[in-house]
């Protein structure tokens, strides 16, 4: 959305502005199953998770009793953080037809926001993957996303999401096995898409979060966590008088949390 300088900011605007924005940084993000959680009336969710340890059917003798067996069951507590900026549109610049700039400024803060949003769910899936898989010679082949989807399959999940790296993403734009989806167009370049490999959605990470060289990240995105939206990403104006300004926030409360850490590896080429 284009301001020009006869127009002015509004929260329509802004709110439009941050909508568009966040949709163009949702790599790590898509790692995760969304959790509308505005209803719960507390400030943490709590998980209740299948231990997945119930025993298996015996033969049972005529006249005998079955056997009562049941899984047991773990919880997961999650606590929400509260994000947020603002930009002041001050007099000196509606005045003085400084609309576009600041129009630029809020589009800078709604593309913070998206880049804190996203840096936190890299950060809870960096830190929970079940192993790390690679064979470290510096080149993301087609081997080493292999290894990792074996190594998600053999826990019984089924990966659909390859988080790569740039210099992984260069690599695999030299294997035959690299399919690029190029039929989606802009939905693609807005949230990272760029192809496919064994049945997987290749995601590229621009940000460079992949250290240590060539690598990424094989996710059964249906299975691995959950992103947990307390407050959905919102917008608020109000005036300081004491600054002759308009202040547009943008805020939201929401968690990531990984539930099964085994639906995920990383590789480390």
């Amino acid at each position: 959305m284009t301001l020009t300088t006869n127009d002015v900011i509004t929260e329509d605007f802004v709110r439009e502005t941050v909508e568009e924005v966040l949709q163009e940084n949702l790599v790590y993000r898509q790692a995760f199953r969304e959790i509308d959680a505005t209803g719960i009336q507390s400030n943490s969710y709590t998980f209740n998770i299948d231990n997945d340890d119930m025993g298996s059917p015996n033969v049972i003798a005529e006249g005998e009793e079955f056997e009562r067996d049941q899984s047991s069951v773990s919880q997961v507590t999650v606590t929400f953080k509260k994000y947020g900026g603002e930009v002041a549109i001050t007099m000196e610049a509606m005045e003085d037809g400084m609309i576009d700039f600041k129009a630029r400024e809020v589009e800078d803060l709604a593309r913070s926001m998206a880049e804190k949003l996203n840096q936190e769910a890299f950060e809870e899936l960096d830190a929970n993957v079940d192993s790390t898989t690679g064979d470290n010679d510096d080149v993301l082949s087609f081997s080493d996303i292999r290894d990792g989807m074996v190594a998600v399959r053999q826990n019984d999940y089924n990966p659909d999401l390859l988080i790569v790296d740039l210099d992984g993403y260069g690599d695999l734009l030299t294997d035959s096995n690299f399919n690029r989806a190029t039929e989606s167009g802009d939905e693609v370049v807005a949230t990272g898409e760029v192809g496919q490999i064994a049945g997987m959605r290749v995601v590229v990470d621009n940000t460079n979060e992949i250290a240590d060289g060539n690598g990424g990240f094989v996710i059964d995105s249906n299975h691995y966590g959950y992103e947990l939206t307390r407050t959905p990403v919102s917008t608020n104006e109000y005036e300081d008088p004491e600054r002759q300004a308009d202040i547009m926030q943008i805020f939201t409360r929401k968690a990531w949390k990984a539930i099964f850490t085994e639906a995920a590896v990383k590789i480390d080429a």
